[in-house]
């Protein structure tokens, strides 16, 4: 019997369980979180040795996802995800995943040690299991250097039959880079109903990748989640002598999280995985909501971040569109379309506006709510994101079917 486990905590708790159940115990190995079984999706994972290594993988935003993909030989094949749970404190609500394995759905799971896969179809063949994200408290999810969060979901692997073996699906050609509050994270509404993750989805149907970075609470200069340990997007202040500082340390727009993980690769450029020529095809950003309240309406100070975030995304992904929301109550619109204006007058051609209008604002203040309100409710996601859908593809230059 063979039995391969990567952390030594897993080697010691199953070397003893497979002594008290001796023959009982099927025969397993484990894929490695850098097997050529897992895909993962860009700019969302960290790992124990900056982006990669082969211990685990770690996220925390909603609709970070992950694609293991293998081939079996077993009549009665198993599979089953590692987490480490260690993370959580006691009682600590924890994230929820949704996965749907050769096709099959399972929603609203919780976090714990070890995830057995009990839809796996019990045949011998290919299978794909699709794990995602969906859910978790707008809290503790960001770290500190040398303190990662402890509210993000970690991954150490996939123990399956010892029958299988990995199937390399190599991630998508082009990505995208979609950036938000709250509301593109999806508050108000059901599991996997934002239009976030609505507009990924769609993405993915046309061949893409997809990275979901939405932050509640937060903007352009605001700081997220509640307490606001997340940075804001691309802060700035006033210096002593009236001229405008950049805080690195403040700002989360080159960052995956607090504990010292870049979102750049060595020459300074957004990376989906952390290795250079890994830029993404498209940055969606939709900011400004909370960004004025927090700031006690200094308007030029948020102008003035806006402009330089652009110019940073700029810099840094020198051939994505950049598609820019203007928020669906119309938050900032006037800072926005002059940075967008500029830009365009500069010579960056892949730089956009995307304006819904007064229309679909009047719509999410309706004193029925029907669509929710500023946090839309499923129907209202649903109805933004037809809306959204066909404005970013006709951008990209991509069919609906």
């Amino acid at each position: 019997m063979k039995i391969w486990f990567e952390t030594p905590r897993r080697a010691v708790l199953l070397s003893l369980l497979l002594a008290s159940m001796g023959p009982r115990l099927h025969p397993a190995r484990v894929f490695p979180v850098d097997s050529p079984a897992a895909t993962w999706s860009p700019g969302n994972w960290a790992g124990d040795e900056g982006r990669g290594g082969a211990k685990y993988r770690q996220a925390w935003n909603t609709g970070a996802y992950m694609r293991w993909t293998w081939q079996s030989g077993a009549a009665q094949p198993s599979a089953t995800l590692l987490l480490d749970d260690r993370l959580f404190p006691e009682k600590y609500r924890r994230p929820s995943l949704a996965y749907a394995i050769d096709g099959i759905w399972r929603a609203k799971v919780p976090v714990t040690n070890e995830l057995e896969i009990v839809e796996l179809r019990k045949a011998s063949g290919p299978h794909e299991l699709f794990v995602v994200l969906t859910a978790s408290r707008q809290q503790d999810r960001w770290g500190a250097p040398g303190m990662p969060a402890t509210n993000a979901l970690r991954i150490e692997g996939l123990r399956v039959d010892d029958e299988s073996r990995p199937v390399e699906r190599k991630a998508a050609g082009p990505w995208a880079l979609i950036l938000g509050d709250s509301i593109t994270e999806g508050i108000g509404g059901g599991e996997l109903a934002g239009y976030g993750w609505l507009l990924g989805q769609s993405l993915a149907g046309a061949g893409w990748e997809f990275c979901q970075s939405a932050c509640g609470w937060s903007g352009w200069l605001a700081p997220g989640d509640n307490p606001r340990d997340v940075p804001g997007y691309y802060v700035i202040t006033n210096g002593a002598d009236g001229a405008i500082v950049y805080l690195d340390a403040a700002s989360r727009w080159n960052k995956i999280d607090g504990d010292r993980h870049s979102l750049l690769d060595a020459n300074g450029h957004l990376s989906g995985w952390g290795q250079v020529n890994q830029e993404p095809a498209l940055i969606f950003i939709n900011y400004g909501t909370n960004d004025k309240g927090w700031y006690k309406g200094d308007g030029a100070l948020v102008a003035a971040s806006i402009r330089r975030g652009l110019a940073a995304l700029r810099g840094a992904a020198p051939r994505a569109t950049i598609l820019v929301m203007i928020p669906f109550n119309q938050a900032a619109a006037a800072d926005l379309k002059a940075a967008v204006e500029e830009r365009q007058k500069g010579g960056d051609a892949l730089i956009h506006c995307i304006d819904l209008g007064q229309g679909v604002a009047r719509a999410l203040s309706s004193p029925t709510k029907p669509l929710g309100d500023l946090h839309p409710n499923d129907a209202g996601y649903a109805w933004l994101a037809s809306l959204i859908i066909p404005r970013v593809f006709t951008r990209l230059g991509l069919r609906v079917e």
